[in-house]
């Protein structure tokens, strides 16, 4: 199953950004590929991504369930496909950077090589991404870190998985940043 980790750091407290997160209306507009979204209730919503990995290019309908409310820290959620056979979940953690632990060990030479060569893709095909400024770990008051994981089934799931894996860490990247950069614009910071 891919999974993508992605963080982002800001000069705002933790607080701030949960504020914004809280409220799916505030952040869905910016998932790459948005294409609308229905709130069910509290914890249930379907949304509309038109996705495009390699050659493929598909709109997708997924049913998104939180799993966990734990404001205003974490958001877990799974997603299930209700016109394709994927399946994923995620989270979305806001704390402050000393709080969470930063990854233990980097991605080997080759990851980095094919993650650019998607990054360049994705960023080709969705524009750049959004300007911020670079915030240290020292100046920074929160960090955001977004955690997705999708798993295509059927047929055709291995070959999809394949270039799914990294088609989402720019996706996940893309997200984060765009609320960063939304929030910091919003609160003049940066």
């Amino acid at each position: 199953m891919p999974e993508v980790e992605y963080s982002t750091t800001m000069r705002l407290a933790p607080e701030s950004v949960w504020e914004f997160v809280r409220d799916m209306n505030n952040w869905a507009p910016f998932l790459t590929g948005y294409q609308g979204h229905e709130i069910e209730s509290d914890t249930d919503s379907v949304w509309t991504l038109k996705g495009d990995v390699g050659v493929l290019s598909r709109t997708v309908r997924l049913k998104a369930h939180v799993t966990e409310w734990n404001g205003p820290e974490r958001v877990s959620f799974t997603l299930v496909g209700l016109d394709e056979v994927v399946e994923g979940g995620g989270t979305l953690t806001i704390g402050k950077p000393s709080e969470l632990m930063a990854p233990a060990r980097g991605p080997s030479l080759w990851r980095r090589f094919v993650d650019g060569i998607f990054r360049w893709l994705f960023r080709a095909m969705h524009g750049k991404g959004p300007r911020r400024l670079q915030t240290s770990r020292a100046d920074a008051a929160s960090q955001l870190t977004f955690k997705l994981r999708m798993d295509a089934g059927g047929p055709s799931g291995p070959l999809v998985n394949a270039m799914l894996a990294p088609a989402l860490k720019p996706a996940a990247e893309d997200l984060a940043n765009k609320i960063a950069a939304h929030l910091e614009t919003l609160h003049g910071v940066g």
